[in-house]
């Protein structure tokens, strides 16, 4: 598997993790962007695979899901 594929699966990865749990959360996207201290368009983007997001927008995000960073991303 080239580096691009096993990119690519960890953003998939990541978007469906973080809107499972926003939403289990019942949280909005601009919320969670608001709790997190990160922009709602970030969020929005995150979800829909066209970026990625730092470390520090990751931990932000975990933290205010209260999960470990871990679970976003296996």
């Amino acid at each position: 598997m080239s580096v691009e594929a096993k990119l690519d699966d960890i953003r998939e990865k990541l978007s469906d993790n973080i809107k499972r749990i926003r939403r289990e959360r019942g949280l909005a996207q601009e919320r969670l962007g608001l709790e997190a201290g990160v922009d709602r368009t970030v969020v929005s983007k995150i979800e829909r695979k066209l970026a990625n997001p730092s470390l520090e927008v990751l931990i932000r995000l975990a933290n205010t899901l209260d999960v470990p960073v871990s679970d976003l991303l296996v």
